[in-house]
């Protein structure tokens, strides 16, 4: 009696700990067949691949195992036409709503507002989650792994000029450059 409370309280653990990531995997997956939307994802495997690339430059190679080795997916979903991107942005939080995510920073840009939200663990990021909703635009980015750098992450997407993480510059302040 005492395996199968063990056991019961054991799944539970493990249910929740999957929670959040299921319920954005399944906001995910409630879009993804719907042409008119952008859908990227990422698996672990693709991110292993690239950290194991060799760069002349130290430094690069450096930045690049410690911000991309750890994730295991990143997923990607938008669209800029004929979309109701505050309706969306309102249902993608509510999904993830009770679910240990923590808001990193919001802001209100123009008719826009995004929200960044992790999940943190032992001082170590699980999870950072995007959300930005507008008046006829949405976007959700996710990206799970197991202790994520954001500095590592934001000097990386700078150095290749992803504009996606511009939020993020109070990062390097924060590294003292």
């Amino acid at each position: 009696m005492k395996k199968l409370v063990l056991t019961m309280v054991l799944g539970l653990f493990a249910v929740s700990a999957n929670a959040q990531s299921d319920a954005i995997s399944k906001y995910f997956d409630k879009y993804v067949d719907d042409a008119s939307f952008m859908h990227l994802n990422f698996s672990g495997k693709m991110f292993q691949m690239i950290a194991k690339l060799e760069f002349e430059d130290e430094a690069e190679q450096k930045m690049v195992q410690e911000s991309l080795g750890k994730i295991k997916r990143v997923q990607v979903l938008g669209k800029d036409k004929d979309v109701d991107g505050r309706k969306m942005y309102a249902e993608a939080l509510k999904a993830i709503k009770g679910n240990e995510f923590e808001e990193l920073m919001s802001l209100r840009e123009d008719d826009k507002d995004i929200r960044f939200m992790i999940k943190e663990k032992n001082n170590k990021i699980h999870e950072l989650f995007m959300v930005m909703g507008g008046d006829d635009e949405f976007g959700l980015l996710s990206i799970v792994g197991d202790g994520i750098d954001l500095n590592a992450l934001y000097k990386l997407s700078k150095s290749i000029g992803m504009d996606g993480f511009k939020e993020l510059e109070f990062l390097d302040k924060m590294d003292g450059n």
